[in-house]
């Protein structure tokens, strides 16, 4: 298998863990919604699952948002090097691997976060059905 390919299934698999995660997303969110009280208030482990289900979409967002920003300013910093040495903006760029580690690290903390969102509303449950 060739570099290329290698990366190619790995955007394929992070591409799907991505979708998968935001519609556990709206999933637990729903859940905690349907879990609230009769007087709109959430328990208190329901608020918390909440919280870090938000902090997912949050994280999800700084993930794309941040990675866009970060290859725009590469991008542009290369091109203009590019023009100024070979008069045009087109040419081989070689990308550092450090470019995707935040978006990398983003993607890591935001499934934690979704994962611990969830084990909150399992708490919950399981506390529901022992009483």
């Amino acid at each position: 298998m060739t570099n290329i390919q290698l990366w190619d299934r790995y955007k394929e698999y992070s591409r799907d863990i991505t979708e998968h995660e935001r519609k556990l997303g709206f999933a637990g969110a729903g859940i905690c919604w349907i879990l609230r009280g009769q007087d709109f208030t959430f328990p208190a482990l329901i608020y918390d699952a909440m919280l870090f289900i938000v902090a997912y979409f949050i994280t999800d967002v700084i993930q794309g948002f941040g990675a866009a920003l970060i290859y725009r300013f590469f991008i542009h910093y290369h091109e203009v090097r590019l023009l100024r040495k070979t008069g045009s903006h087109d040419g081989d760029i070689v990308v550092r691997r450090w470019l995707d580690w935040p978006a990398f690290g983003c993607f890591i903390i935001k499934s934690i976060l979704l994962l611990i969102g969830f084990v909150f509303i399992g708490l919950y449950i399981r506390q529901k059905l022992a009483h």
